[in-house]
């Protein structure tokens, strides 16, 4: 007898170069300081945050998981491990399942870490800093992906605010739009250092060029809607045999017990969560 597919939220990857922004765009997004931002980037795989009671897990090798301690994340390494899960009760993730991806532009991490789990997501919200928005690496890049992520995702310009003219900033987003043309849904100028600075204050959020980004963010999810899960593909499995790693990480307690959500999306722009837990 065959199961029913079930309903699960669309998965958004933050993508991009070493140090363009994704997981201070995480953050962001989920309106608390919990992506490990200062994890070394050629040991950490992807984070995979879902909505659900807090908790952090380890997704090894052989797509088993292990629950672990936000301490314990400076121990993990791609190597033996596909991806972290994370689990917060945050109101993006109402919406959808966010997933920082590690820098593409990394020497150290093999491109198969962040491939085998992009195959899984549903968008892209790409991140360029401003300073050398597009670089032809990305461009070369972005070419290799499937071409159903074109129409599916969003190009952040970030660190707009280290431009010091409004024309530098104008001049700069004018060369992306013309140079990414039919790649991306859109392509939107952000600060997002600005946008952390006060993330509740309407006039930041629209000042800082993150209000519009959340707009486009949800105007894409729901044309995504609520994709049907295809055959497994929440579940992790095995890869193969581990590369050889210092020291695999021991279970620690689960529960990451005290977090606080914080509001980013604003009002006007909310729609009614998806029933289904993902």
């Amino acid at each position: 007898m065959t199961a029913t597919p079930t309903t699960r939220r669309p998965r958004i990857a933050l993508m991009g170069e070493f140090s363009a922004g994704k997981s201070t765009l995480a953050n962001l997004l989920l309106g608390q300081r919990v992506s490990p931002v200062k994890v070394t980037a050629t040991q950490l795989p992807p984070v995979w945050y879902s909505f659900g009671h807090e908790s952090i897990l380890r997704v090894d090798n052989s797509g088993q998981t292990s629950a672990i301690a936000a301490s314990a994340l400076n121990g993990i390494s791609h190597h033996d491990t596909q991806a972290v899960r994370v689990l917060l009760e945050a109101e993006v993730l109402e919406f959808c399942d966010v997933i920082d991806m590690p820098g593409t532009s990394d020497p150290n991490m093999p491109s198969e870490v962040w491939q085998r789990v992009l195959d899984r997501a549903d968008g892209v919200v790409w991140c360029t800093p401003a300073t050398q928005a597009w670089r032809q690496s990305e461009a070369a890049l972005w070419e290799q992906l499937p071409a159903r992520l074109h129409e599916n995702s969003l190009l952040l310009i970030t660190r707009m605010d280290a431009l010091k003219s409004q024309t530098d900033r104008d001049r700069v987003t004018a060369r992306v739009r013309r140079e990414t043309e039919g790649l991306f849904r859109h392509a939107l100028p952000i600060s997002l250092t600005d946008a952390l600075s006060d993330p509740d204050n309407p006039d930041v959020l629209e000042q800082s060029g993150a209000d519009r980004f959340v707009e486009n963010l949800v105007e894409l999810v729901e044309a995504l809607g609520t994709p049907q899960a295809d055959g497994g593909a929440a579940r992790f499995e095995a890869i193969g045999k581990p590369e050889p790693a210092p020291a695999p990480v021991a279970p620690a307690p689960p529960p990451v017990d005290g977090v606080v959500p914080r509001r980013v999306i604003p009002k006007r722009v909310r729609r009614a969560p998806v029933s289904a837990r993902p």
